[in-house]
């Protein structure tokens, strides 16, 4: 049984948010605004999204949504889904005035939309938060080289041949750092050992898809998430 946080994004339906619940995701999210990275139908109403976090009994239910504008506007759409957590879908830091507002209502903010490369240096990954105050975090979520299908194979065997390719040390070091998510290429034959290799690191994330418009867009379907967080033992 691992402690890390698993968190599985763009969640459709509440049999799917209640069945990964039961399997030990700590975190549901749904996404109110399509992502350009992917080719479904995985984007859902407010409506909808209410009734998926209905379904859950434990697990904080997190919305994908836009956070720039009228901070009314934000907490409105927050209301509505009874989100516990939100996630601004693109990297764009939300306004002073929707982080403060969120605050106050006690809705925290996920971080995501991060992706490191290979030959990224560790310093920039964390660096457009690093001067603004109030940032009202909760989590920070990065995919790991998603420029590699086998990711996990890469960053463990062939990346300590190169010193100044980012490197498995330099993950666990950003965790220390921050709390972070991490999005790699998981299956069940290499799950357990990507949560032992991380410690500093706080959870897993995974990306629910059809099909990816890009060749750099990681995603699981939802079988294989299922098969996934079955290895990962979290129940």
């Amino acid at each position: 049984m691992t402690n890390k946080l698993i968190k599985v994004d763009r969640v459709r339906s509440a049999e799917e948010a209640a069945r990964l619940e039961a399997l030990g995701a700590d975190l549901v999210g749904v996404s109110l605004v399509t992502d350009p990275r992917f080719a479904d139908d995985r984007t859902v109403t407010a409506e909808r999204a209410a009734a998926i976090g209905a379904a859950l009994q434990r697990a904080t239910f997190v919305t994908a949504m836009e956070l720039a504008g009228d901070p009314d506007r934000v907490l409105r759409t927050v209301a509505a889904t009874r989100a516990g957590m939100v996630q601004p879908i693109t990297g764009a830091i939300p306004p002073p005035a929707v982080r403060s507002a969120l605050s106050d209502a006690g809705i925290g903010i996920v971080y995501a939309n991060l992706e490191i490369a290979h030959d990224d240096d560790p310093g920039w990954v964390f660096s457009a938060y690093a001067d603004v105050p109030d940032l009202n975090a909760v989590l920070f979520q990065a995919d790991i080289l998603p420029e590699y299908r086998d990711s996990w194979t890469f960053l463990r065997d062939r990346a300590p041949e190169y010193e100044e390719e980012f490197q498995i040390g330099d993950l666990n070091e950003l965790g220390r750092e921050r709390p972070l998510l991490v999005g790699l290429d998981y299956t069940p034959d290499n799950t357990r050992e990507i949560i032992g290799a991380l410690p500093e690191v706080r959870g897993l994330a995974l990306t629910l898809a059809e099909q990816g418009r890009r060749g750099d867009a990681r995603f699981h379907r939802y079988a294989d998430a299922v098969r996934v967080l079955e290895a990962a033992g979290h129940a």
